[in-house]
């Protein structure tokens, strides 16, 4: 596999996502027709009215209130051996004095499932989303807005084989393609210009799993393939070949309870041999039930991380959190969290630093409708670019299930 030169990432779709979106279409052609009479449709909304201490997300502190909506409708048809889901949601975000931070997504996806008598699992999956985001530009004292358009186009088909003795494998490949807009200035102030790359990223995953009673071991590995465009010099973003392998072990007790534990090592290597290493990835996470109602959950992971960094290659990441939650009465839940994360940036050599906690109370108003309520507080330190963010952002907002 050759990663150096980029494939014309905009200029035509791959024939693998051809082939994979023809997949999908002959899933669906199998998956029952009649609707399910118990499948109907599910729709959730929610409104939050949000304060924040900082609007930028930057070391320059903004205060202001902002509206977040979410919405999702879920659809299914079939049963159990044979059935097709499609699923939309949408996400805006509007800031009353920071306009320029106003955020909007949409996402639709489709999906079919397909088990065979021989033992064999189908899956095909199509997502596509597109997200409107607002940002901020610092040139020395002043701040202009900025606005970008990206969309994201996902075919992923599995494959599971039942093994016998409780085993089983799965085999997945999924073709990601990243088309990002040029950044548009606020009042035109700067002619539109690109500042992000586009991305192809393709997968293949498989994983081993045998489950034997109430635990679960196995072996998973992937391979990732990111051909990335070249955009400005030094280019913004790097094309890369990421590999993991890890040995996985989980537990599921019959009082809620969980536990599970992935290592293995990771392996990265930048486009022009600017960055090659091995690193070892883990991953552990737990719930348990405590008595009076309390209940205990906490996770920990370190991998490389592609997609949220600011560096053009990637960033090793670790992170904790640990929550505690506690159901006062039927339709009355309280919680509190906190947690700690530190990101290395590869080539940047820069190290962001944050730790965090929050409260939160949500309360059942009705059986499909609850109010929440939540504070969350925030630190963040990034050494070579010297910023020091701290952010309170409290809330309450409506949730509906229909």
């Amino acid at each position: 596999m050759t990663i150096e030169t980029p494939r014309p990432v905009t200029r035509h779709l791959s024939s693998r996502l051809f082939g994979s979106a023809a997949y999908l279409g002959f899933l669906l052609v199998c998956a029952p027709a009649e609707a399910d009479p118990a499948t109907d449709p599910t729709i959730t909304g929610s409104i939050e009215q949000h304060w924040t201490t900082n609007a930028l997300d930057s070391d320059r502190a903004v205060a202001d209130w902002y509206t977040l909506l979410r919405g999702s409708i879920d659809r299914q048809w079939g049963d159990a051996d044979a059935n097709a889901r499609v699923h939309a949601d949408f996400e805006a975000s509007r800031y009353n004095r920071v306009s320029i931070e106003d955020d909007r997504s949409l996402a639709l996806s489709a999906q079919a499932f397909r088990r065979l008598e021989t033992g064999l699992e189908l899956r095909g999956t199509l997502d596509y989303r597109v997200q409107s985001t607002g940002d901020d530009l610092e040139i020395g004292p002043f701040i202009i807005g900025t606005r970008e358009l990206k969309q994201i186009l996902s075919v992923q088909g599995q494959l599971g084989i039942d093994l016998g003795n409780a085993t089983s494998l799965t085999i997945e490949a999924t073709e990601t393609i990243e088309k990002v807009g040029d950044t548009h200035f606020q009042d035109d102030l700067i002619s539109p210009t690109k500042l992000h790359a586009d991305r192809i990223l393709s997968q293949m995953a498989a994983r081993l799993t045998r489950t034997v009673g109430e635990y679960a071991f196995g072996g998973s590995t992937s391979a990732l393939l990111a051909s990335v465009e070249r955009v400005g010099f030094p280019p913004l973003q790097l094309s890369f070949f990421q590999y993991t392998a890890q040995a996985e072990a989980a537990f599921k007790g019959k009082d809620g309870s969980s536990f599970g534990l992935a290592l293995g090592v990771q392996y990265l290597r930048g486009a022009d041999g600017i960055y090659q290493r091995v690193l070892p990835a883990w991953q552990a996470n737990f719930v348990q039930p405590l008595p009076k109602g309390f209940e205990l959950r906490g996770t920990c992971f370190a991998r490389y991380e592609t997609s949220d960094t600011d560096d053009p290659l990637a960033s090793w990441l670790r992170r904790a959190e640990l929550e505690l939650g506690l159901k006062l009465r039927e339709n009355l839940a309280v919680g509190t969290g906190i947690f700690a994360q530190l990101k290395d940036n590869l080539l940047l050599e820069n190290v962001e630093r944050s730790k965090g906690v929050y409260a939160e109370a949500t309360w059942g108003a009705t059986k499909s409708l609850n109010i929440v309520f939540r504070v969350d507080y925030s630190q963040k330190v990034k050494t070579i670019l010297d910023e020091h963010e701290n952010t309170v952002d409290a809330f309450v907002g409506v949730r509906t299930n229909i």
